[in-house]
């Protein structure tokens, strides 16, 4: 009896020590729980992610709060110092200009809706045929496609940046052209100034003011346009539709572009930017997260009139130029070589041995090329020791020396391929510089070549001549080839008959053409059109 009541006893301890487990099996659970609670409460305040798959193991974020917001604060302070280091150089423009006649005008740059034929379809930038600038690109400041104008003196609005700080400020052509009155308002919207126009230069939109009376105000410096790269930061400032003090940001989208219709001889590369841009931000600056002027904002290139992402500003180092010729002279006076030029071809390039020059067409007679014995064939490698890019930056190099000025350049020639140095005096522009070559329409019954030419045979043993050109051709539009020249090679071969010629322009795409016109040497570079 006493041996069976003593065996549920034996089995008390073990009961025990399972109760204990089972407690502290409960309480680790529940403090795993307490600890994961408070480490996810820590966490989140600092990071939106909780998942341990998303979190930054290799650089948490700093107790001050996080990286990225700390980064944009900083950008975002960079932009605010520009703005109030610039801004008070920056100023309102009101142009007086005249007596507008009772029906309006219409905009060059807006408006001309052509029909593109079959091969011009669609445009370059997604418009039809013709020039892509007719309907898209719009010059501030200008009126939109047909307009009624009120009679009186009307007034044009835009920007401008003073750049020293007695009062000389620059902007644009077009801001102020044929303006009776101009008046600045300075950053405070209450100041108020007459000025006037020291000179402008029609060609590269540029215009230089001066505000009477002042002898210090605030100023903006100049940047350095050549050491802007694609990707950099760029702020606007202006006064987009009278709207003083406007500052938007954007980057360099692109350099170099083209002259953008700002004037027929001008060669200058804009600077493209997507920073927000609109009429009435004329003349204003377009600045580097330094608070220095890189850019004078003169274009936008639209469909609607206004900000699509693409606004152009010349670059600093060029208004710079330009505003000291104004300044110290009233004009600008640009140097002469008395050269056609065509962009290099990549072809010849190669064929050449170089990377990058500019090819010479064709040489004026009595220039100053012609009397350093410059000859058409010959390809500028270089200008006083620097290399020479594309058609562009030989034209701004040229036109930045004044007339007497002597320069060299390093030369290529397509014949021989051999280079030398020659020393050039530069001229002036003559009053009466035909810069249209001549050209003939095609009288005779012969069938035109694909270059729009007809060819004849010469009266001596070389080449042959052409006889006629069709308008509008390859070789009257694009050669501006005339009637009565010497064809003598193609390709480095002699070109002695009719037959020898159209041999080898048929079995030709490449074309390198030699020609002479009245003694001078012609060079032309082009392909074939299928």
């Amino acid at each position: 009896m006493s041996e069976h009541k003593s065996k549920p006893t034996r089995f008390i301890p073990y009961l025990l020590v399972g109760l204990f487990a089972a407690i502290a099996s409960v309480l680790m659970f529940a403090g795993a729980q307490f600890m994961y609670q408070s480490f996810k409460g820590r966490t989140t305040s600092s990071n939106i992610l909780d998942n341990p798959a998303q979190a930054d193991t290799k650089s948490p974020a700093p107790t001050g709060g996080d990286s990225g917001a700390s980064q944009l604060r900083k950008t975002s302070e960079s932009f605010r110092n520009v703005a109030k280091k610039v801004g008070p150089a920056v100023v309102n423009i009101t142009a007086t200009k005249g007596v507008a006649p009772k029906k309006g005008k219409r905009n060059p740059f807006k408006g001309k809706r052509q029909q593109p034929s079959p091969e011009e379809e669609e445009g370059p930038f997604g418009g039809g045929g013709g020039d892509p600038f007719s309907d898209f690109f719009e010059r501030f400041g200008m009126p939109h496609g047909f307009q009624q104008q009120p009679e009186g003196p009307q007034k044009s609005l835009g920007s401008g940046v003073i750049v020293d700080k007695k009062g000389i400020v620059v902007t644009n052509n077009h801001v102020v052209e044929g303006a009776s009155e101009i008046m600045i308002r300075l950053s405070d919207n209450k100041t108020e100034f007459k000025a006037k126009v020291v000179g402008t230069d029609p060609k590269t939109d540029l215009a230089v003011l001066r505000v009477e009376g002042q002898k210090e105000l605030p100023f903006a410096e100049w940047g350095d346009s050549d050491s802007a790269e694609v990707g950099d930061w760029a702020i606007a400032i202006g006064s987009p539709f009278a709207l003083d003090q406007s500052v938007t940001v954007g980057i360099v989208s692109a350099k170099g572009r083209n002259s953008m219709g700002l004037g027929a001889e001008y060669g200058g590369d804009l600077i493209q930017t997507d920073a927000a841009i609109n009429p009435g931000n004329s003349g204003g600056p377009l600045c580097d997260v330094d608070g220095k002027v890189i850019g004078i904002n003169t274009a936008i290139y639209t469909r609607s009139g206004g900000y699509m992402g693409i606004g152009f500003a010349i670059p600093s180092n060029l208004a710079k130029d330009i505003q000291s010729k104004l300044v110290s002279d009233g004009k600008i006076t640009r140097g002469w070589l008395g050269v056609y030029i065509q962009p290099l071809d990549s072809e010849l390039a190669k064929e050449m041995g170089i990377k990058e020059g500019v090819g010479i067409r064709e040489v004026i007679e009595g220039s100053p090329a012609a009397n350093a014995g410059i000859q058409g064939g010959d390809i500028v490698i270089e200008v006083d020791g620097k290399a020479v890019k594309d058609v562009n930056q030989l034209q701004n190099r040229i036109s930045s020396f004044k007339p007497g000025d002597k320069t060299k350049l390093k030369l290529l020639n397509y014949g021989d391929k051999k280079t030398r140095n020659v020393t050039v005096k530069i001229g002036d522009v003559p009053d009466d510089l035909d810069k249209n070559p001549k050209s003939s329409s095609n009288s005779k019954d012969e069938e035109p070549d694909k270059l729009g030419l007809v060819i004849g045979p010469a009266k001596g043993k070389e080449g042959v001549v052409v006889e006629a050109i069709t308008p509008g051709s390859l070789g009257e539009q694009m050669l501006g080839m005339e009637v009565g020249d010497l064809i003598v090679r193609i390709n480095r071969q002699p070109v002695n008959s009719v037959a020898a010629y159209k041999k080898l322009v048929t079995g030709s795409k490449r074309i390198y053409m030699e020609a002479k016109r009245k003694g001078r040497t012609l060079f032309f570079q082009f392909v074939l059109p299928e």
